[in-house]
Formats: structure tokens, C-alpha cells, sequence
């Protein structure tokens, strides 16, 4: 008898472990914005997630352009939470990136995702678009637009993607959550690479 209530103990210990680790996950999921991001938009349609974001940075346009031109790098900046990058494929202004992710407000089992990316790079436009390939969970299609800030000295990334849903997912709270913990990384990868922020040497690559 003393065993089975040892067992319930534990399962009730669990049961509410997790409902506290959900709850905070889902605290952290609604508030915004991240101090990476400016200002944000998400919303959603049916099974289709629009989302609009806007980051700033303290680099004129072509050195930011420079720093998302190489998205196969960012592991180095960002190692917790881009786990593996690699080129695949690179064809005049298109690269295909293989991303091997982690987004620490999923649960366990979504935490860590494999994304593959195609990038396609407009120069003079100041414009990068990007579109997934066969990724289980969403199509995802976006586009960053780089603008100068007034005195020239300055970046404002406006980033804008639609995700569409693809298997069942988990509440929007932590679907938004996502969303912003990707873009959000990539923000602080640019900012390490440009020099911008420091790499704490837990991170830094071996």
C-alpha cells in the first residue's frame, strides 16, 4: 500500500510540475517585446500565422546586410540556441542552409527542430527573402527589408513571414512564443557578428 502511494506521490508531483513549467512557459511566451525587438505584429488566420517585426541596429545597412548574408555562421554567435548550420547548397544569390534549432519556451519534444532554409539575396534592394523546405510543422515564407536610419549611421530591419500550419501544433501563447524566439535570435546573432554585443565565453565557439 505504501508503494502505490509513493507511485501516485510522484505522478502528482510530476502532473504538477509540468502544469507549472507550461504556465511559465506561457508567461513568457505573451510577454513582448524581447529587447531585440523594436515593435511587433502577430496574428493569426485560420491555419496561417502573420507575423511583423522591426529591429533596429547600430551599423549602417551594408554591414548588417553582410551579417545576414552568411545565416550558416550564426551557430557561432548563437551555439545554445543554433545548434548546427550548415551550407548546402550556394548558387549565385541563393544559399540553402540546414539549421539544426532550439527554442527553450517549447516543451520537450518540440524543443529541437531540423529547418532547412532557402535564402535568396537582393543587394541593391537592401532585401533578403526566405522560404523553408519540407519542414514537418509549418511553411514558413519571409522577407527582411534593411532601411537606414535618418543620419545613416544606424539599420531598421523590418522582418515580415507567413507560417502555415502543417501538423497540429500547441497553444498559439507558445506558437507565438516561437515565432519571436526565432527572430529574436537571429537578431542577436547579427549583433555578435557585427561586433555589437559580446559573445560570453560559454558561447563561444571551440
Amino acid at each position: 500500500m505504501k508503494a502505490i502511494l509513493a507511485v501516485v506521490g510522484l505522478v502528482l508531483v510530476a502532473i504538477v510540475g509540468y502544469g507549472a513549467w507550461q504556465y511559465l512557459a506561457v508567461q513568457r511566451a505573451v510577454s513582448s517585446p524581447t529587447k531585440e525587438i523594436v515593435s511587433e505584429s502577430i496574428s493569426r488566420s485560420g491555419d496561417t500565422w502573420h507575423v511583423s517585426f522591426v529591429a533596429r541596429f547600430d551599423a549602417p545597412v551594408d554591414r548588417v546586410f553582410e551579417a545576414f548574408r552568411k545565416p550558416e555562421g550564426f551557430q557561432q554567435y548563437v551555439p545554445d540556441n543554433i545548434l548546427k548550420s550548415t551550407l548546402v547548397t550556394e548558387e549565385g544569390n541563393t544559399k540553402v542552409v540546414d539549421v539544426v534549432g532550439r527554442l527553450d519556451i517549447l516543451p520537450p519534444g518540440f524543443k529541437v527542430q531540423n529547418l532547412r532554409t532557402e535564402y535568396t539575396f537582393f543587394p541593391k534592394e537592401n532585401r533578403i527573402t526566405s522560404r523553408s523546405v519540407n519542414f514537418k510543422l509549418a511553411d514558413l515564407n519571409s522577407e527582411y527589408r534593411l532601411e537606414a536610419t535618418p543620419d545613416g549611421k544606424g539599420t531598421v530591419l523590418r522582418f515580415a513571414q507567413t507560417s502555415k500550419d502543417k501538423a497540429p501544433m500547441l497553444v498559439e501563447s507558445l506558437q507565438k512564443g516561437a515565432l519571436r524566439e526565432t527572430f529574436a535570435t537571429q537578431v542577436r546573432a547579427a549583433n555578435r557578428a557585427l561586433g555589437l554585443e559580446p559573445v560570453p565565453a560559454a558561447e563561444k565557439a571551440g
